[in-house]
């Protein structure tokens, strides 16, 4: 075996042993907040999947319609008609001049983040930001300044600090291991005094923040004149229960990212049948007050009962529900527990999480029933008493 092989192997084995060792599953999405996960029927709160959607019967009949692609890049012959109508349909609901496509929002910050700064330029990063956020941080080659999490008076005296190029922001609106939301008028409002621009991940908010599920600028109320420093990122795999993702901002900048942004240039468009479905889950996005007041629901419903376990939620009045345990090995206990009752509510474990910080990610949905909650929480109290 060759040495890096062997390094391998101990790698492996070292995670294993820290039970930091993760492992796929053969999962395939039911209704009613349900998952099939290797052959077993679980109530599920692992998944993102916050307005239900996933399983409309509308987006299931265009789904089976057509499976064909887009064949090639936006830029050589892959922009279909309905990739088109689907950018405009998106940047005149979120507020913004202009939208581009993209295949996921990993693939969208990795490719309009490094287009927007390097090496003489400076960004500026929540602790929590995601993953995505990060890698294309370091990926732009710019100085990465780090601030803890919300925190805008560090922000604001980083941002004071002399130096050279441009300043960009970064930042999570709903962050998805805590479910705190970004202060996102407190941010523009920095970057207008430091001449900034902000690039918001929206991923977790878009469909349910803001009255009409528009996401945080509609959230926060924000005016036309505080959007000309924002670049917007939403994504359709969290609430819409689709995938890929989009990039809103100003024609000047969508313009000048269908030219630099390197994985929209590089990559397949979205296939035609998915902007199809995404057209329609949008519409369905538009008129579902009554699944986002199912959610409102669900949370009070959760936090309510929750009171008395001996683990607390962290505090979030959106769907993104921590229970926060602390150690790795009694969080996958209490997880392993619960799949032995029938509910999917995986540990998080470092480095998804900090060390310390291990949880249960209890994800709500409008699909969930009062009676799916209870169920929950009776089975969270039975393995609190057998874990004593």
């Amino acid at each position: 075996m060759s040495a890096f092989l062997a390094h391998v192997d101990q790698q492996v084995a070292a995670l294993k042993a820290k039970q930091l060792w993760r492992q796929r599953a053969i999962s395939l999405p039911l209704p009613n907040a349900q998952i099939e996960r290797n052959g077993q029927v679980l109530l599920n709160f692992a998944g993102n999947d916050y307005l239900g959607l996933s399983q409309h019967p509308q987006l299931k009949q265009l789904e089976a319609h057509s499976v064909a692609g887009a064949t090639a890049s936006p830029l050589i012959c892959g922009h279909h008609p309905l990739a088109q109508t689907l950018e405009q349909e998106l940047a005149a609901w979120s507020g913004f001049e202009s939208s581009r496509l993209f295949v996921s929002g990993y693939q969208a910050s990795l490719g309009v983040i490094p287009a927007l700064v390097g090496a003489s330029d400076t960004i500026f990063c929540d602790r929590l930001n995601h993953a995505s956020l990060i890698d294309a941080s370091r990926l732009s080659g710019a100085r990465l300044r780090v601030y803890p999490h919300r925190d805008m008076e560090r922000l604001d005296d980083l941002l004071g600090r002399p130096g050279t190029g441009f300043k960009l922001v970064i930042s999570d609106s709903l962050f998805s291991m805590d479910g705190t939301i970004a202060p996102l008028d407190t941010l523009l409002d920095l970057c207008e005094r430091h001449d900034a621009l902000l690039y918001l991940d929206d991923a977790h908010g878009l469909g349910i923040l803001g009255e009409n599920g528009r996401g945080a600028a509609e959230h926060f109320l924000l005016r036309p004149e505080q959007r000309r420093r924002l670049i917007y990122l939403g994504t359709f795999g969290k609430a819409a229960g689709q995938g890929g993702a989009f990039i809103a901002c100003s024609n000047p900048l969508a313009d000048w990212f269908t030219q630099s942004a390197r994985s929209y240039v590089y990559s397949t468009g979205l296939a035609p049948a998915h902007c199809a479905s995404l057209l329609a889950c949008l519409q369905l996005i538009k008129q579902a007050q009554p699944q986002r007041a199912s959610l409102k629901a669900n949370i009070q419903t959760l936090q309510t009962l929750s009171r008395d376990l001996p683990w607390h939620l962290a505090p979030s009045d959106t769907p993104v529900q921590s229970l926060l345990i602390g150690e790795v090995e009694p969080a996958v206990q209490l997880s392993e527990i619960l799949l032995q009752k029938d509910i999917w509510a995986p540990a998080i474990r470092p480095p998804t999480v900090p060390r310390h910080q291990a949880r249960l990610r209890i994800s709500l949905s409008a699909a969930h029933s009062h009676q799916d909650i209870e169920k929950l929480v009776q089975a969270l109290h039975e393995a609190a008493h057998s874990l004593r």
